[in-house]
């Protein structure tokens, strides 16, 4: 697969993108929202073959430095819908590269014949909902203390909210018996 924009091209990991993949992971080993306190440079390798076999996981590449600077989740979900997830190198945050990726993502998903994109996030990582915004997804819901990234000194789970957003397929017909 692979996806061009103005600025970016999406495409499958290849195991070249391993020092790159490992900069930005290791940026995510201690951050407040989805960190992955168990990533080591070691662990790079395997992540990098992982992602190269899978068909949800993508490579954010910055055309002008062919650098990976992130990646975008498409996870399958029932009914013909897809779990959007996204992740930057903090060098390229708020600059606009997360929703040009997103975009590009979902209209290929729809062009593929998707029915339904979601994505999740916690209410306190304004910068996650309004990409989310931003690329027209709608907020949908928020459910109150459904996920856990963190444990407390005890061994417990920490619980966070999420809001979902969400957006349906334009190019499908739409029921018009159906409120």
């Amino acid at each position: 697969m692979r996806v061009e924009t103005k600025n970016l091209i999406i495409r499958n990991f290849e195991l070249s993108d391993e020092k790159d993949l490992c900069e930005y992971m290791l940026q995510r080993v201690n951050v407040e929202f989805e960190s992955y306190p168990n990533f080591t440079p070691q662990k790079a390798k395997e992540e990098v073959e992982y992602r190269s076999k899978s068909d949800e996981f993508f490579a954010v590449v910055l055309r002008a430095k062919h650098k990976v600077i992130g990646n975008i989740y498409l996870g399958k979900r029932d009914f013909n819908a897809r779990e959007l997830g996204y992740v930057l190198n903090q060098d390229y945050q708020n600059k606009g590269y997360g929703s040009e990726a997103c975009r590009a993502m979902i209209e290929f998903a729809f062009g593929e014949g998707v029915h339904r994109i979601y994505a999740e996030c916690a209410p306190q990582n304004v910068a996650s909902w309004k990409v989310m915004e931003k690329v027209g997804l709608k907020r949908e819901a928020h459910f109150r203390k459904n996920v856990s990234f963190h444990n407390d000194d005890r061994g417990n789970p920490i619980y966070w909210d999420t809001y979902v957003y969400a957006a349906l397929n334009p190019n499908e017909k739409a029921d018009e018996s159906i409120d």
